[in-house]
């Protein structure tokens, strides 16, 4: 049990989240929900210590700018002989006694210019480095199912992973956000190496003081397959990313300009390709549809993705004379700034977004905030995420992807409609909505923050109390 005599007399306001997504140049949804989780608790009162975990050791001698450049640098491509001696040494360090700890280190950012990163890094006061943690975690927790303990050099009040990442930070609550359970419910549509995933969530599921979730149905999920009671499992959504502000005419001509196509004249995908995305059936619904514009997709490739990649590239070649904005042809953009995916969203005439499964479904409410009518799946979390405001179809009936395809292309009364209760329904998900939820997710772990948010990011205000005992 955690002794806290000391919480009457200073401030309790270290919040340490993980910073395993901090560098994901791609932007992918659990990136996003880690630099928004930062910035909430921030904004609730807290001061945010980032545990990265970047290969990097300094020296007895070095000074602090040759750590912290280690750390922050862009570093380089290691030779297949290299990759491997570092993958053997992660490997053999999971088997030693001190396998299962890590010490991180502070890291001094005076004189590196952090507001140049793009996308920017999570809002934080302090920075720790713990070398390779998160891979280094993954491999012991796949071999051992036990967490790796992160020992810290400064006091914290609670440790909140943003995803199923197998660390601990001893004698504080530890919160782990699952998103979803797809590799324990869809092995088949993952990378995973004998059984490491279920072994990593089985751990967290028994020794998380609290699980945070993104929907019911993800909750209802973790606490059938996971055995975790209902209340050590909390739901508090995400809120929508605000779309960066560009005007009609602006948006218009960088989709023009850009990729060749008209406003309301092409429908979207936004999502990595991978198989739960359903890529293959969404292009043949699309074919299927008779569309006369093009289907263009968003994202970058995830895995499993060389069967999409050959079907987008046959069909290519076959309308290369016509180009893709002619009969309905389909392109993968790959990934895009915020600045073009903003214009390309706006833009849209509709959303296309029948994934197999799926834990919260941004790309859902983004599209609801900008007014793009949407397609998306009847199953999993979707229908909970999109409520009234979107045509729901079977993802695994070509037939069925493509009527709902079919009448929002060739319906305009059904687009406003949709458009409209879209904008209402993205409403649902704001951030103060989200901050209340991660409030009182917090309050079950007995940490309760005493002051309102504050719109000052630059200082930490209020601060948080703490009475917690572990998890049974």
């Amino acid at each position: 049990m955690r002794i806290v005599e000391a919480a009457a007399n200073r401030r309790l306001n270290r919040v340490l989240i993980d910073g395993a997504q901090a560098f994901n140049r791609h932007g992918t949804g659990i990136a996003y929900y880690g630099r928004t989780l930062a910035k909430t608790v921030h904004e609730l009162g807290a001061e945010i210590v980032l545990l990265l975990g970047r290969e990097a050791r300094s020296r007895k001698h070095d000074p602090a700018i040759v750590f912290a450049s280690q750390i922050f640098g862009g570093g380089s491509n290691r030779s297949l002989l290299e990759r491997f001696i570092r993958a053997a040494m992660t490997a053999s360090a999971a088997y030693l006694p001190s396998g299962l700890r890590l010490d991180a280190q502070r890291v001094d950012t005076h004189g590196i210019d952090l507001k140049t990163f793009d996308p920017p890094l999570p809002a934080a006061d302090h920075f720790l480095n713990a070398d390779a943690v998160y891979a280094r975690a993954s491999f012991a927790c796949g071999a051992r199912c036990r967490l790796t303990e992160v020992r810290v050099p400064d006091p914290i009040d609670i440790a909140h992973w943003t995803g199923p990442l197998p660390a601990k930070v001893r004698s504080v609550p530890n919160i782990y956000t699952i998103h979803d359970l797809v590799p324990l419910q869809y092995p088949h549509f993952v990378l995973d190496q004998g059984g490491r995933s279920a072994r990593i969530h089985a751990a967290i599921a028994r020794e998380a003081d609290l699980i945070v979730t993104v929907s019911e149905f993800s909750k209802q999920a973790i606490v059938d397959i996971l055995d975790v009671s209902p209340d050590r499992v909390a739901v508090t959504y995400q809120p929508v990313p605000p779309l960066l502000s560009l005007s009609w005419e602006d948006a218009a001509r960088i989709v023009r300009d850009t990729f060749g196509v008209k406003a309301k004249q092409y429908s979207l995908f936004i999502g990595a390709i991978e198989p739960k995305k359903n890529v293959r059936r969404m292009i043949e619904a699309h074919l299927l549809a008779s569309i006369e514009f093009p289907l263009l997709l968003v994202g970058p490739l995830g895995w499993m993705f060389e069967d999409d990649q050959k079907l987008i590239q046959t069909i290519n070649l076959n309308r290369r004379n016509g180009g893709v904005q002619q009969n309905g042809g389909v392109q993968h953009l790959g990934y895009l700034p915020r600045r073009l995916l903003s214009a390309l969203l706006q833009c849209a005439r509709y959303l296309v977004f029948p994934s197999i499964c799926e834990g919260f479904g941004l790309p859902v409410l983004e599209a609801m905030q900008a007014g793009v009518p949407v397609v998306t799946s009847n199953t999993t979390s979707l229908p909970e995420i999109a409520g009234d405001a979107a045509v729901l179809v079977d993802p695994l009936d070509v037939n069925d992807i493509a009527r709902g395809i079919r009448l929002l292309a060739n319906n305009e009364g059904l687009r406003q409609d949709l458009s409209d209760r879209g904008r209402v329904q993205a409403s649902r998900f704001s951030e103060g909505v989200y901050m209340q939820r991660l409030r009182e997710a917090y309050a079950k772990v007995g940490v309760r923050f005493e002051n309102r948010a504050s719109d000052d990011l630059d200082e930490p205000v209020g601060r948080a109390n703490v009475s917690w005992k572990p998890a049974p």
